[in-house]
């Protein structure tokens, strides 16, 4: 499993990853839309194919990236 905890300082929002080592398939946890490059870059640099994102909770102070 590969597992990583991003950070986004202007929210103070994690975005967690979470991806299978042999599949290459990944999820994204509560992305932040100011972070959609980053977190597509980090997909890039590790081999990796966004199959879902998930978001478990709604915030009035940023924007998801779900709809990215």
């Amino acid at each position: 499993m590969i597992f990583k905890q991003l950070f986004e300082s202007d929210s103070s929002t994690y975005t967690y990853l979470i991806a299978c080592e042999q599949s290459r398939q990944a999820i994204l946890i509560d992305p932040v839309i100011d972070t959609v490059e980053r977190d597509l870059q980090v997909l890039r640099d590790l081999g990796l194919t966004l199959m879902a994102t998930l978001e478990t909770h709604v915030h009035a102070d940023h924007l998801p990236a779900v709809s990215r």
